[in-house]
């Protein structure tokens, strides 16, 4: 007969509400979005998927663009990745290559200047849906949960067991 699972610690079951949250909190993000703005949003970044969304995000950022060893860092993948990741987005008209005078061998991917435009009017309705959601949220609640939500997406210190 096995033994039954130690119960659940106060923090695993904040974790597993956390777990929980993560669908609700995208389905309610869209729902927040009104029909017209969804829309606009599929017209504008049709058929861009979540990993490439994430490397015009980083792209949007930065005025001089990233190398491909920048962006496959920043992204968490391998070089090869990030590779196909860019060659998908060329063919997409989205971002464009650069090579370097200096080093030739060193290629800068920045966005296209229809990306930058597409993706500043997306970035507006996601704002525009992001208010709404927060909303009831006063400001010092809004800062405390974007301060919170900062300390938890960056890289764990070296030697940091969690």
């Amino acid at each position: 007969m096995a033994n039954p699972a130690p119960p659940l610690t106060e923090r695993e079951i904040l974790l597993n509400r956390f777990i929980g949250l993560q669908p609700a909190l995208r389905h309610r993000f869209r729902a927040t979005l009104p029909a017209e703005d969804r829309l606009r949003v599929q017209e504008t970044m049709n058929d861009v998927t979540g990993a490439q969304m994430e490397a015009l995000m980083l792209l949007h950022g930065s005025d001089a663009g990233l190398s491909m060893h920048e962006l496959a860092q920043a992204l968490s993948v391998t070089p090869s990745s990030a590779t196909q990741l860019v060659d998908r987005l060329v063919r997409m008209g989205l971002v464009g290559r650069l090579r370097e005078d200096e080093d030739r061998r060193l290629v800068r991917v920045q966005l296209s200047d229809a990306a930058r435009q597409r993706f500043e009017e997306t970035l507006h309705l996601h704002l525009r849906a992001l208010a709404i959601l927060t909303g009831t949220l006063t400001d010092g609640e809004l800062a405390s949960l974007v301060e919170l939500l900062s300390r938890i997406s960056q890289p764990a210190a070296t030697g940091d067991a969690g």
